[in-house]
């Protein structure tokens, strides 16, 4: 008696298990947006916020075709002139992920290796000098792990002149590492390759050893082996070269409203200054989805993608880095994991992610800054262009790849709250 008691005890505690397990799934998976092409452009006009967003034009795509894009607000709201696909502006440190390439393209070009020490190449020495004996290698600076500090005093008080950029990458780390113009160099407290601090400087010395080893300046490297080979045609170094009829206007958040601002490139410009539009953005970023050989080779996408980090690493504020690109989950509100970077300041706001699984990749391009009264509206925004390619996806697979999809779904959104 006592038996069949707990046999119907432990049954029932099981069913209830199982229903609260489902119950969870089914709640963790749930899309409370329900995007698709008919409603998708209501939806992002209700998420936009025209007292504290100028403009903005997103994109939802996979690897050979734009599912949907298009431009909200204004690029001027003095002028009234609508923010649209074609409109140019600076995309921040989604310019970084050129570096990456960069740096991959120079290790097939055999002049150099990513495991290399950045003594190795530059003209002067950098070591972290609480660990005098250990060098700083070319991957630790592509993961934001060299233990070279941010020192943004520094960085984002150096806004330059456009005729200065191509020879500011050498002017300013001469003079910030080896004359000390700029007083001390910074250095955290831990060991090169033990820690994540983010860095322009760390960055653009990447950079730096590309112009170094090629004997050419980054931007013209970049426009030979990334620009030209994608027909990047809006996809500019130099504000002077975008056109001034569409480069946006740019504006700040100000207590409840926005207000317009200036800005211009800063002299480690590949850490921040790519000049483009959604739709070239688009084609660069399908490039690396695809893993188009136009650009690199798979091995070489493969090193670049894939986590670079393994152990505990300090203050990692992601899941993992690849070379320049972020593998990160809850990136504003998407609770699974995408790959890619965010970029922005006071007057940009800028998001290129993708998932490497489904090959679907969602961007937002805005001219305006991220403020208290405006992040929910860029969250609201990027997950609806989620809920989108999602359901896009779903509604055009197999039987069979729909299942895979959905299961794709449920496990990152589950492995997201763990």
């Amino acid at each position: 008696m006592k038996r069949k008691k707990l046999l119907k005890r432990t049954l029932l505690i099981l069913t209830l298990l199982i229903i609260t397990f489902v119950s969870f799934l089914l709640y963790q998976t749930k899309d409370d947006i329900n995007a698709n092409l008919t409603n998708i452009e209501e939806k992002l006009n209700k998420y936009y916020s025209p007292n504290t967003m100028g403009g903005f034009a997103v994109s939802v795509f996979n690897a050979d075709s734009t599912i949907y894009s298009k431009g909200f607000g204004y690029s001027s709201i003095q002028d009234k002139k609508p923010y649209t696909t074609n409109t140019q502006q600076y995309i921040a440190s989604i310019s970084k992920t050129t570096i990456g390439i960069a740096l991959m393209k120079a290790e097939e070009l055999k002049l150099l290796t990513i495991d290399d020490p950045i003594n190795k190449h530059l003209p002067f020495k950098i070591y972290n000098p609480n660990f005098p004996n250990d060098e700083i290698t070319l991957k630790q600076l592509a993961t934001h792990t060299s233990s070279l500090d941010y020192n943004e005093l520094v960085v984002e008080s150096l806004y330059i002149e456009e005729t200065e950029k191509d020879k500011s990458l050498n002017s300013f780390m001469s003079d910030y590492f080896e004359q000390g113009k700029y007083g001390e160099v910074k250095f955290t407290k831990f060991k090169p390759g033990s820690d994540w601090s983010y860095s322009n400087i760390g960055a653009s010395l990447a950079a730096y050893v590309i112009e170094i080893v090629s004997g050419t300046s980054f931007s013209d490297f970049t426009q030979v082996h990334i620009f030209n080979p994608l027909k990047l045609n809006e996809t500019y170094w130099k504000k002077s070269k975008s056109d001034s009829l569409l480069h946006t206007s740019y504006y700040e958040p100000v207590e409840d409203s926005i207000t317009n601002v200036q800005t211009s490139g800063v002299i480690l410009y590949p850490s921040r200054d790519v000049i483009t539009n959604v739709r070239d953005l688009t084609k660069y970023c399908q490039a690396i989805i695809s893993n188009n050989n136009i650009l690199l080779n798979s091995e070489s996408f493969e090193k670049m993608l894939s986590p670079q980090l393994n152990g505990p690493i300090t203050n990692l504020e992601d899941d993992n880095n690849g070379l320049f690109f972020m593998i990160d989950r809850n990136n504003y509100g998407i609770t699974y994991q995408l790959t890619g970077m965010s970029g922005g300041d006071n007057c940009i706001t800028t998001m290129m992610w993708f998932d490497p699984k489904t090959k679907l990749g969602y961007i937002f391009l805005g001219n305006t800054g991220t403020s208290k009264l405006n992040r929910s509206n860029h969250n609201w925004i990027y997950n609806a262009l989620v809920s989108l390619g999602y359901n896009y996806t779903i509604d055009n697979s197999t039987v069979s790849e729909k299942a895979k999809l959905r299961w794709h779904n449920i496990y990152n959104r589950v492995r997201a709250v763990f």
